[in-house]
């Protein structure tokens, strides 16, 4: 089954490929065996189309695309059933997509607030989550899969706008420079001490992708060069890629990494 979802359109076969302006709203459930979930796509023409046996990670793809076509619409989106409960603070949605622990998330000085629509922050309410904090100049670099599931989130909120977000402070290191220190491609400054640590031959290697695992089976592939070049890549049943090829350079960055 060749799975792709992407902002333009969903195809999950045999039971639906269309393009998300023929869909009115996504809805999901678990399944009797709690390890699964049906996900109902109710199209505009009043028919629902319901998709059985559906691992997490696959409906979190889903509902984040679908999320993305509608900002890029500028429309809002109506309010949606995911899951058992609706987040109600961006740190809720924060975890539900992208897996980070409640105590990953504790760490982080920063606070995500709602906006004015249901579960989905607006970008004025991120604009002061994330901007420039100097008391925290001082804050310890985040995990690497921390960090790089929070851009994960903030390039799905701002979309092709990522040149108009601030850039990183020098000599800061609070988590807002963090995040735009990866946004726009810049590496943070190298202390004495690192200039001092010898480089491996690891470090000396040419990354063709980035990979980072974002959930179970889950992983985003991004191009080190090009951070708009983004794919999702999901290694359960069945093994797919947003991009649509069935066997990817993007699943064999997974595999090989």
């Amino acid at each position: 089954m060749k799975v792709k979802i992407d902002e333009k359109m969903i195809c999950v076969p045999p039971y639906i490929s269309t393009t998300w302006e023929q869909v009115a709203f996504l809805q999901s459930e678990e399944d009797a065996d709690a390890a699964t979930f049906t996900l109902a796509i109710h199209l505009r023409e009043g028919k629902a189309v319901r998709i059985p046996h559906l691992d997490a990670s696959l409906i979190d793809i889903a509902f984040a695309a679908h999320i993305k076509y509608l900002e890029t619409k500028g429309e809002k989106p109506p309010p949606q059933e995911k899951k058992s409960e609706e987040p109600q603070n961006f740190g809720a949605l924060l975890q539900q997509l992208t897996g980070i622990s409640p105590d990953q998330l504790s760490k982080i000085p920063i606070q995500f607030r709602i906006g004015g629509i249901p579960g989905i922050p607006d970008m004025e309410n991120m604009d002061v989550a994330l901007q420039h904090n100097q008391p925290h100049a001082q804050t310890p670099d985040l995990p690497p899969e921390v960090l790089g599931k929070i851009v994960q989130m903030v390039k799905m909120m701002i979309g092709d706008e990522v040149h108009n977000f601030p850039k990183a402070e020098p000599h800061c290191n609070c988590p807002h420079c963090q995040v735009a220190r990866v946004l726009h491609g810049t590496e943070k400054e190298t202390t004495q001490r690192e200039e001092e640590e010898e480089v491996s031959d690891e470090d000396l290697t040419f990354r063709t992708w980035d990979v980072a695992q974002t959930g179970e089976d889950l992983y985003t592939v991004t191009n080190p060069l090009d951070l708009s070049e983004q794919y999702s890549v999901f290694l359960g049943e069945p093994v797919g890629c947003t991009c649509g090829e069935a066997h990817c350079e993007h699943i064999k960055a997974v595999l090989y990494s």
